[in-house]
């Protein structure tokens, strides 16, 4: 106990009232009764009342008390976790399988996967995977305007990322994966086993703000796959998506059992019917990606001596689990037969005729009953306890190592990412620390600053900008809370198309409502645009290149009209605030290599010609520098450009 608190009741009702009292003076500097007879002065009281008697039984809580307020918070005790890792064929090597191996092959969960020249730690397949002969001779994109694009070049390199669904939610594109048999014998031979699965591997780019992305919901997934051979398509069930629909690096895993064809080649169509969060960047796509796990399945067996309160350590260290599972599987063997027995997390809560033990996963212990507080094991009974374990942090390895899997010759691949998630046990410093970030981190979402910071740290939704849109005196009173965001743009510039999709937006609402205080409510917008272009022409500074001029003021108009900025000393665009034509003309004149503005006009978006664009208030305006028509003179009436 000493340990969790050593001595947390320090501060008395004195001292607390003595610090809300000193605060005033700079917190409010317009009061100035601090008289025990002002009522602000009895809130402070009663305050201090409050925290004091808090203090009090905080420092006095037992270990299982804290543990249960910590679960309330999502925090509870985990084992050793695995590392997880994915291995991928190595097309640079003659003799890897990619190149030499003609037919399919099953590779086993039993598998012993390890390093080459190390077997420690070993790690085994995820899945039983079918690995079939096969090799990418096209990877296409038909997007929803029907535009093609040809990613094979830059799937088969490893990057630069490229997005195969486009720039937008991706509803309506198709990226087509066209594979062919690397030998005579068929892509499925004589039909796959029901019970394996083919794996399509994922490298997907980093999104910006970010390097990680939230734990993928394996069990759902926006993405439909298609099977295209003799001429027959075939949907395919996804039964985990690692990958979020193409927005992390993981494995999506088919259901192949049903496939029933001989072809030496195929098709796989990749789609999504409801959009994607934001567009995917990936930096290669590819099957036969091998998921792989670092753990050992093992099984300890004991003789029971029929006594009371008998307890068994386990053998194997590092026993790996998830909070609210079951990390051990107990069975017991006698003469008159097979008895499954339950885990209890407290056996003086459990009868005497309740089959079930008691686990102290720190000291990796099994205990059984007395016969009043639980079940005695019968005597002479075999005693078998199955659980898994792994390494921990240990399984963690780098990259682009080399691995030998059972069942292939030579080298089967390499990871060109870590295996990584690997973690030791957690104690109750570990526990303490993250009830403590979560108590930071995770509170309810309250002020605007409170909403906005929440929307940019969102991981993996690339939520660049975040505003809160203040209430204004003509607004109807419905206590509906309005947050403008904007995603992250690209480094090209701003984007011909609007990024903040309606599915996007609708993500970020759901990341944030489960902070959302109850009662109020809280509608996510994107922005409202107001495009315009400009006609200008322009006379250049003696002795000036009429070219470097004009890209002068383009990089100045795009600096003074940034809407989303990550750069030090480039400033936001304020929602609400117009651009005259008075403006643009001062950025202009104000360039070293600019003479005279001789001429410039806006060009609305709906063709018309105007003075000012004046975006409403939860709007911005954005240029279209494509689109403008900016004409630069030599001095003294040379050529343009």
């Amino acid at each position: 106990m000493s340990q969790l608190a050593p001595d947390l009741f320090q501060r008395r009702y004195g001292d607390l009232l003595s610090i809300g009292r000193s605060r005033l003076p700079s917190l409010a500097p317009a009061w100035t009764d601090h008289n025990a007879h002002d009522p602000g002065i009895t809130l402070i009281e009663l305050l201090a009342w409050v925290g004091e008697a808090q203090l009090y039984s905080l420092s006095r809580m037992r270990r299982d008390e804290r543990a249960a307020y910590a679960a309330l918070m999502g925090v509870q005790p985990h084992g050793a976790r695995p590392a997880r890792g994915l291995i991928w064929p190595d097309h640079g090597d003659p003799q890897g399988p990619a190149s030499t191996v003609s037919r399919g092959r099953i590779i086993e969960t039993a598998s012993a996967i390890h390093l080459s020249k190390s077997e420690v730690p070993s790690f085994r397949a995820a899945w039983r995977q079918l690995w079939i002969p096969a090799r990418i001779d096209a990877l296409t994109s038909r997007l929803a305007d029907g535009t093609l694009a040809d990613h094979t070049a830059a799937n088969r390199r490893g990057g630069p990322a490229f997005q195969p669904f486009g720039d937008n939610d991706g509803r309506g594109a198709v990226l087509r994966m066209a594979i062919s048999a690397t030998g005579y014998a068929p892509l499925f031979e004589q039909g796959p086993p029901r019970d394996a699965r083919l794996i399509v591997g994922i490298r997907a780019d980093a999104p910006s703000g970010t390097s990680e992305m939230p734990a993928p919901d394996v069990a759902t997934s926006p993405l439909a796959v298609t099977l295209v051979a003799d001429g027959e398509r075939m949907s395919l069930p996804i039964i985990e998506d690692g990958s979020h629909g193409l927005l992390r690096s993981g494995a999506i895993v088919l259901d192949v059992g049903s496939v029933e064809t001989s072809a030496l080649s195929a098709t796989l169509e990749f789609e999504a019917p409801d959009g994607f969060e934001r567009a995917p960047r990936l930096l290669r796509i590819e099957p036969n990606a091998l998921p792989v796990v670092q753990r050992l399945d093992a099984t300890d067996i004991f003789r029971s001596n029929g006594l009371p309160d008998q307890g068994f350590d386990l053998e194997q260290p590092g026993l790996a689990f998830e909070p609210g599972s079951d990390p051990v599987r107990v069975k017991i063997d006698f003469f008159a037969g097979t008895q499954i027995w339950a885990r209890t997390d407290r056996l003086v809560d459990c009868g005497p005729g309740d089959r079930v033990f008691q686990l102290d996963p720190d000291a990796a212990r099994i205990s059984f009953g007395n016969g009043i507080n639980g079940a005695i094991p019968p005597a002479e009974a075999t005693i078998i306890a199955r659980y898994q374990t792994c390494a921990g942090k240990g399984g963690n390895v780098a990259g682009n190592r080399k691995w030998v899997v059972p069942g292939f010759t030579g080298l089967f691949g390499v990871n060109p990412d870590p295996t990584s998630g690997g973690q030791d046990a957690s104690s109750w410093l570990e526990q303490r620390r993250d009830a403590r970030i979560e108590m930071r981190t995770g509170h309810a979402l309250v002020s605007a600053s409170d909403f906005e910071d929440a929307a940019r740290s969102l991981p993996g939704l690339e939520v660049a900008r975040a505003w809160m849109m203040p209430p204004s005196p003509g607004d109807v009173a419905t206590g509906t809370m309005r947050l403008m965001v904007m995603r992250a743009r690209p480094t090209t510039g701003e984007p011909q198309t609007v990024l903040e999709t309606g599915r996007w937006l609708a993500a970020v609402s759901q990341r944030l409502a489960p902070r959302i205080l109850l009662g109020s409510r809280l509608r996510v917008l994107a922005p409202v645009y107001a495009g315009f272009s400009i006609r200008a022409r322009i006379e250049a500074e003696p002795k000036r290149d009429p070219a470097g001029v004009r890209q002068s003021i383009l990089a100045e108009l795009t600096r003074r009209l940034t809407l989303v900025s990550t750069k030090q000393g480039v400033p936001q665009r304020p929602f609400g605030l117009p651009v005259t034509r008075r403006d643009l003309t001062a950025w202009i004149q104000a360039l070293p290599d600019v003479r005279r503005v001789n001429s410039l006009s806006i060009l609305l978006a709906d063709g018309g010609v105007a003075e000012e664009v004046t975006p409403p208030r939860n709007g911005l305006p954005r240029i279209d520098l494509a689109g403008s028509d900016i004409l630069v003179d030599r001095a003294g009436g040379g050529g343009a450009t």
